[in-house]
């Protein structure tokens, strides 16, 4: 599937991912047993309709910038925007400790001075949706596969107030994201058995966490997702004629890239110990640079003559068209000075093995679905 202009986007005013929480909570307001929400990591919107969700009442929805994933389940499941969640994207420094993290892992990456009396936090946590609707007298229950396996602070944070499902064995998962078509029946068995053992005595609220991401990296939409996509509309339409609310969304979609040596090595020139204090944060097609304060200037002309036409270089301090979340994100210390976006398919790929990423802000990687079936 081939990337999508924004005209092939219906309206012009999309939910951002923010609003989700008040949107599932408005749509477990008025279920007749409860609501149960697909969370597809990786989907576009184009791959949603290719796979048949125009039966239900499908829409955009604005996802993060950058459109990691993140920055976007945090977001999805808290409403807080990046600037008050506090992960700014996949790599990023925590200005308390000077450390350069991987915010999914938790894993410290790289060490440099701190920023005295900044956060030490890794994140900043919010409610989730879960606790607010278990507030609310709400049964509520996660299915979070991966993200369970994990035991990270961003996990943690994401799955607060829910009552996690397991997964036996992390073979099953891998084999899972290999296979799209059997990942879709693995996730339908999973949520047939959770809404069974409900006590349906108090609305229900289920979640569960769709790795769609994996495969779609190194294969795109191939016929396997788009198989997968509609499987899970099927089962969708099934439990809603079952008396359930069905809600399913994207944390962001992807585009086809290619990975360029010659850039990758540019790229590594700049990001040097001697004019930065760190080595790179963000991931994809989102990038910056920690430079040192009297080497931003230098490290960002060198960066734009590496990059040429193959992406647009911004100093968050100067002029340009640079989103709130990284401007915020540099003055709090998270993000580097210096943010490189990706401006077609060309671009310095943190991991060059990947043929589809994401990051940036091209309406497929921005604009995921968003798709209801209502009992």
């Amino acid at each position: 599937m081939s990337s999508t202009p924004t005209s092939a986007y219906p309206g012009s005013s999309a939910a951002s991912l923010a609003a989700l929480p008040t949107i599932l909570l408005e749509e477990l307001a008025r279920a007749r047993h409860g609501v149960v929400v697909l969370g597809i990591d990786g989907l576009s919107y184009p791959a949603a309709v290719a796979g048949g969700w125009e039966s239900a009442d499908l829409t955009p929805i604005v996802s993060t910038f950058p459109s990691t994933s993140a920055t976007a389940w945090l977001t999805a499941l808290t409403g807080a925007e990046p600037s008050r969640h506090g992960v700014p994207g996949m790599v990023y420094r925590v200005p308390g400790q000077g450390v350069l993290v991987h915010a999914v892992t938790g894993r410290v990456l790289a060490r440099g001075p701190a920023d005295p009396g900044a956060d030490t936090r890794l994140l900043v946590p919010h409610p989730t949706v879960f606790e607010l609707a278990r507030a609310d007298g709400a049964e509520v229950t996660a299915i979070p596969r991966e993200i369970g396996r994990l035991g990270s602070v961003w996990a943690r944070a994401l799955l607060r107030g829910a009552a996690v499902l397991g997964v036996d064995g992390s073979a099953s998962l891998a084999e899972d994201a290999a296979n799209p078509g059997r990942l879709a029946a693995a996730v339908a068995t999973g949520v047939d058995q959770a809404l069974g053992a409900t006590r349906r005595a108090r609305p229900v609220l289920l979640w569960v966490y769709v790795n769609l991401d994996d495969h779609i990296h190194r294969n795109g939409y191939d016929s396997a997702v788009i198989g997968a996509v509609r499987d899970l509309g099927a089962h969708a339409a099934r439990w809603s004629g079952l008396g359930w609310t069905v809600v399913a969304h994207a944390d962001h979609g992807q585009v086809r890239c290619r990975p360029d040596p010659a850039l990758a090595v540019a790229w590594s020139t700049v990001d040097s110990r001697t004019d930065c204090l760190l080595p790179a944060g963000g991931a994809g097609r989102v990038r910056w640079l920690y430079p040192r304060a009297d080497r931003v200037d230098r490290v960002r002309d060198r960066l734009a003559a590496a990059l040429g036409d193959a992406g647009t270089v911004y100093h968050a301090d100067g002029p340009g068209p640079l989103p709130s979340s990284i401007v915020d994100g540099v003055r709090a210390g998270r993000v580097g000075a210096v943010v490189a976006v990706a401006a077609g398919p060309r671009f310095p790929l943190p991991d060059p093995d990947l043929r589809w990423e994401h990051g940036a802000a091209h309406p497929d990687e921005i604009l995921p679905p968003l798709a209801i079936w209502r009992s």
